[in-house]
């Protein structure tokens, strides 16, 4: 492909609707509108057409189009609030095969950058070619037109001011994101203008570099920043306002492309049976159940109204759209691979495995066969953990600066039923342990405060319960946000009891799952409230939740989404360091390959 045979144009999507810094883009700077920079800015990218300020049709927005027209560039007025029609419609009204697009409130962001991604696409023909290792700010988004047409097919929302999981996390669509020169890597700085610190920011940066003659580039502005990171400070506590407010609006919503009908379930202990209700309270009552007789439950109660096989080529040829995993934890993985050629969703009870050993052979089979896989960590369905995110988003309470979570109950008392000794959970070749068992605090924790980068762990032995598994740990956490979490787990508390202390910058609060309540206080607040409580709540809840947004996800088939298999695999890191400083009596560093993910 040759850029000859193509029409590209740069999209600035703006309107002049924001409360936080209000016409932010028509402030001026060195005696012009900080959107007249950005326009100038991207006048240097060779490889654009046109440059079009994309904005409503409401009256408030007619300076833009305005400015647009003294600065003899295009300008283009569609639907307020589904930026992706809107991207749609101008990129059909003046004839693009192909856009560049940033939203307004990004008036650094660097026109060099935004050329190699015509010439990556020129390349690959990606639907999607980002630059997230940039700052956020500088890197452009480069759109093939007609993915953008299909996008609009399998949305099913009109509010898109924040678009880029529709094209992520569906498996529709080739994303590329291409490395950037070492130095411009710098994923964690904000450059965008969204509240008064940030104009100040901006201000600053023009006080340093502005030349009438001359537009100062990416290696200025990163070379002064180094040298004067006091500029960077100015607006650096806004950065986490920004991301609640971005991670809130970016949710996709897709219209359903398949039906669920049938269930597969493999493992009918008593989470296997949990779920076999639940999918029948969610309407699916068509279910099978593949079983191996060896677990305590040899016969299954009569109501469950199930259909049992014996063998994988009969649970295949039953031809389910589903599969529930519940089975022992050490079999996760090998279950999950017979069965991934063959179903549209794979539900995988947590964790995801007993070790790294075969997850990410599972999880390229996933992606290769487009299945919405789901894993299990119920207890993020709890209203305890909803209430806390609701108190981080609702309160100025700052960033979380620290994570307590404790659990523990007596082994013995968890079946009663059963013989213990002889369970999953106590033994060591089915994935047993507390720390493998018991890893939803784990998971609580990188939910809250974010990505693991270290891990220091001990495991304790007890006179009371003698088994070949960790029956205690306590661990360490170092988050990448800067905050520490300490978790400690056990099988002999008597009586059982979970809670925990999180404490904010400016705030604090202790939840409590046995009391089924959260108390907190912020710095507004004389003492304490209570900011949940429900003793009658129904602990089912929670199960049939998760298996409903479970249903949800594979119907509509998104295969990217906070509970898939991809996105378990940091907790089972933070139990394998946890396990090898244990040995090392040392801490355990976790590196991964990320990238900024706005």
């Amino acid at each position: 492909m040759s850029k000859k045979n193509i029409k590209v144009g740069y999209l600035i999507i703006g309107r002049l609707k924001s409360t936080r810094l209000p016409k932010k883009l028509l402030l001026e700077v060195k005696g012009q509108p900080i959107l007249g920079h950005m326009i100038d800015r991207l006048k240097l990218a060779e490889k654009v057409d046109d440059i079009v300020i994309c904005t409503s049709t409401n009256i408030q927005d007619e300076p833009l189009i305005q400015l647009a027209n003294q600065k003899n560039v295009k300008s283009f007025a569609g639907d307020p609030d589904d930026v992706l029609a809107r991207m749609l419609c101008a990129a059909d009204e003046f004839g693009y095969d192909y856009i560049l697009t940033i939203t307004a409130d990004c008036p650094l962001v660097d026109p060099i950058y935004a050329d190699k991604i015509v010439d990556k696409y020129l390349e690959s023909n990606a639907d999607l070619i980002r630059q997230f290792d940039l700052p956020h700010g500088a890197f452009s988004y480069g759109v093939k037109v007609d993915a953008l047409r299909k996008v609009m097919e399998i949305k099913d929302s009109t509010d898109t001011e924040v678009w880029g999981r529709y094209f992520t996390d569906t498996g529709l669509f080739d994303v590329l994101d291409f490395d950037v020169e070492q130095f411009h890597k710098r994923p964690g700085l904000r450059m965008t203008m969204d509240y008064p610190e940030d104009f100040e920011f901006f201000n600053a940066i023009f006080d340093e570099l502005y030349d009438k003659d001359k537009i100062f580039l990416l290696d200025q502005i990163l070379t002064l920043l180094d040298e004067k990171p006091e500029i960077i400070n100015i607006n650096k506590k806004c950065g986490q306002k920004f991301k609640k407010r971005f991670y809130s609006q970016s949710e996709p919503k897709l219209k359903k492309i398949r039906k669920v009908k049938k269930a597969l379930i493999i493992g009918s202990g008593s989470i296997g049976q949990r779920h076999i209700r639940n999918l029948k309270k969610a309407g699916i009552n068509s279910i099978v159940a593949l079983r191996s007789n060896k677990g305590y439950h040899k016969k299954l109660p009569e109501d469950l109204k199930i259909v049992e096989v014996g063998s994988w080529d009969d649970a295949i040829a039953s031809e389910p759209d589903i599969a529930i995993i519940a089975n022992p934890t050490s079999m996760h993985i090998d279950a999950a691979l017979k069965i991934s050629p063959y179903v549209k969703g794979m539900f995988i009870e947590k964790p995801l495995s007993h070790s790294m050993d075969g997850v990410l052979e599972l999880i390229e089979s996933v992606k290769k066969n487009n299945i919405v896989s789901f894993i299990g960590h119920n207890l993020i369905f709890h209203p305890i953990i909803k209430a806390i995110k609701r108190f981080s988003d609702e309160h100025d309470v700052g960033s979380i600066v620290n994570v307590q979570c404790q659990v523990g109950q007596w082994l013995p008392d968890w079946h009663p039923y059963e013989d213990y000794t002889k369970a999953y959970y106590a033994n060591k070749e089915l994935g047993g342990g507390v720390t493998l068992t018991l890893i939803h605090e784990i998971h609580l924790a990188l939910e809250l405060a974010g990505l693991a980068t270290q891990v220091y762990g001990i495991i304790s032995d007890s006179e009371s319960l003698k088994l070949d598994v960790d029956v205690q740990s306590d661990l360490m956490i170092k988050h990448k946000s800067g905050a520490v979490s300490q978790i400690h787990l056990d099988y002999l508390q008597r009586p059982a009891h979970r809670s925990g202390l999180i404490t904010f910058e400016k705030g604090w609060l202790t939840y409590d799952f046995n009391s089924n309540q959260i108390l907190g206080q912020t710095q507004d607040n004389d003492s304490p409230i209570v900011i949940w409580s429900d003793a009658d709540y129904d602990s089912n809840l929670m199960y049939f939740d998760q298996i409903q947004k479970f249903i949800e996800y594979v119907e509509e088939g998104r295969v990217k989404h906070g509970f898939d298999a991809d996105s378990s695999l940091e907790s089972l890191k933070v139990v394998e360091a946890l396990f090898k400083s244990h040995l090392s009596g040392a801490g355990v560093n976790i590196t991964r390959d990320e990238r900024f993910t706005f």
